[in-house]
């Protein structure tokens, strides 16, 4: 499955495609998190990305724990 990423580094303000493997996962983690806390819509706004890559990352993690925020 190929996901278009639009996720920045809100923080230092850089493209989240530019990123290191390991880099994506922990901003990955890093907004299931912070979606957890405050919800889908508000990490969506943070993270600069729609609700819905939000919602299917949390699943992933629900469903997978930290497994299913790894790529392959």
């Amino acid at each position: 499955m190929s996901t278009e990423f639009k996720l920045y580094d809100v923080e230092k303000n850089e493209l989240y495609a530019s990123k290191s493997k390991k880099d994506k996962e922990k901003i990955l983690y890093d907004m299931v998190m912070y979606a957890l806390k405050y919800g889908n819509k508000p990490a969506a706004r943070y993270y600069n990305t729609y609700p819905s890559t939000v919602r299917r990352w949390v699943n992933k993690y629900k469903e997978y724990g930290n497994d299913g925020l790894h790529f392959k």
